[in-house]
């Protein structure tokens, strides 16, 4: 036992020196439900029956014009602590999604697919963690009919949180999948 523990001490020591300053990974190419909506007249089944309705006739003056006026339609998908499986409430959001980059605004734009994770893990538990969560959503979009050519992957682990208090109902937020859309 005691030259077990005095060979694998060593052996871990540097694999978790090695792993401390990674930065996120990125991939190019390659059951819980969401938070509390705000309004609470407004329902996560409303705000997915009206997505995908802008108007696809407007001109834009520029990409990055169509871009920000394509994301506020947008949605995360959430996941449950410790999970990269997708929920079937948050699957309606991917199938929405799927549909607001297949469509004319959007057909041309690549996306990054963007896994995030609350405060709680190690950093390298959580990058791993939110690597699969947006290999997951980008597995489901692929499903829904957008070419995986257009998607990349990247993990924020726990460095880009939307909320920062330490609570249940904030680290619920911060366990998502994020779609961001380049020219």
């Amino acid at each position: 036992m005691k030259f077990t523990t005095v060979f694998l001490l060593p052996f871990l020591v540097m694999l978790l020196a090695a792993c401390a300053d990674k930065a996120p990974e990125l991939a190019l190419n390659p059951q819980n439900p969401s938070p509390q909506v705000q309004n609470p007249e407004i329902t996560n089944d409303t705000q997915i029956s009206n997505m995908g309705k802008m108007d696809e006739n407007v001109q834009y003056g520029s990409t990055d014009e169509r871009i920000a006026a394509i994301s506020q339609e947008v949605q995360p998908i959430y996941f449950a602590t410790d999970s990269y499986t997708i929920s079937p409430s948050e699957q309606e959001k991917i199938e929405a999604d799927a549909q607001i980059f297949n469509g004319d605004l959007a057909q041309d734009l690549s996306i990054r697919v963007e896994g995030n994770c609350d405060e709680w893990g190690t950093d390298e538990y959580n990058y791993a963690l939110g690597l699969k969560r947006a290999k997951s959503a980008k597995d489901a979009l692929s499903i829904a009919g957008v070419s995986e050519g257009r998607m990349a992957l990247i993990s924020y682990g726990e460095s880009k949180p939307i909320c920062s208090e330490h609570n249940d109902a904030c680290w619920q937020q911060n366990r998502r999948a994020d779609f961001t859309l380049l020219p």
